[in-house]
């Protein structure tokens, strides 16, 4: 039997792991919905980071700002610093991306590039947590 952190920590990975290939199928879709990709990107992103901080034990609150979860992973690791940039892009793409009017309709290289970052975290996440809480 798992213990109860590593099944709460495979479940964020998991879900992160859903978000990320659901991003990617709706770029690759004959009409790609841009926006949908980027918020999709975000989740990943989030749910990974929350991953690690689950798998750390350190309680976060209830948050879609990528850069104030990395912010508490830094106090943790500095190499979280590597992955500002990522969460200062994909932040935004939490909400603004679901309303109209909030944000202009993402480009395609806007899309592609949110995949590549959310990628990036995910696998940041991957290398600092042990196999058996991965998907």
């Amino acid at each position: 039997m798992q213990s109860p952190k590593i099944n709460e920590t495979r479940n964020w990975i998991k879900k992160a792991d859903q978000d990320l290939y659901s991003a990617a199928w709706l770029l690759q879709s004959p009409d790609p919905v841009y926006n949908a990709v980027g918020f999709h990107c975000q989740q990943a992103a989030e749910k990974a980071l929350k991953a690690y901080l689950t798998w750390i034990e350190q309680p976060f609150e209830k948050t879609h700002s990528l850069v104030a979860l990395v912010g508490i992973c830094l106090l943790f690791e500095q190499q979280f610093e590597t992955l500002r940039k990522a969460s200062t892009v994909l932040t935004p793409y939490a909400i603004t991306t679901r309303y109209p009017g909030d944000l202009p309709e993402l480009s395609c290289q806007e899309a592609n590039e949110a995949l590549t970052l959310a990628q990036q975290i995910f696998d940041f996440v991957l290398e600092r947590i042990p196999p058996d809480t991965q998907v």
